[in-house]
């Protein structure tokens, strides 16, 4: 897939996640929100020259590839992705605050259905990716896309 295929799609995510969680879906809102982020994330990475990458938000390998190319790279230390920046999308990453849920979307997190069910984590993970579209709608602007 191309940048602008990823960020066509994570735009999509994004509409449709905050169509579920206005409907009270908020399992499937967030589940559709953690692909507003990895797209995010593999837009950057394509940018960068990876383009061998697999594997999903969830996926450890996925997130160390992520981190080790966004290391290399200074103009991205203050991107959103930093833990740092207070704009960090810390639900989408950590799920409900629970530590051994870091990168929720692991298989065995993602899939059941009796996580992600509180409305207020719902809503703060869409506050989250509301700020990862400006993110996206950065990369535009610096002609990453």
């Amino acid at each position: 897939m191309t940048k602008q295929e990823f960020f066509d799609f994570a735009i999509m995510m994004r509409e449709n996640s905050k169509t579920l969680f206005n409907e009270d879906r908020c399992h499937t809102s967030v589940y559709l929100a953690g692909y507003v982020l990895e797209a995010y994330i593999k837009i950057i990475l394509l940018h960068k020259g990876e383009n061998a990458f697999e594997g999903h938000l969830g996926d450890t390998h996925f997130l160390q590839k992520f981190r080790h190319i966004i290391s290399l790279y200074p103009e991205y230390s203050d991107d959103l992705l930093q833990e740092s920046n207070c704009d960090y999308p810390k639900h989408l990453f950590n799920g409900q605050g629970n530590n051994t849920t870091k990168a929720s979307w692991k298989i065995g997190h993602r899939y059941k259905v009796e996580n992600w069910t509180d409305s207020d984590f719902g809503q703060n993970v869409q506050n989250e990716i509301d700020k990862v579209q400006n993110a996206l709608q950065k990369l535009q602007i610096d002609g990453v896309l």
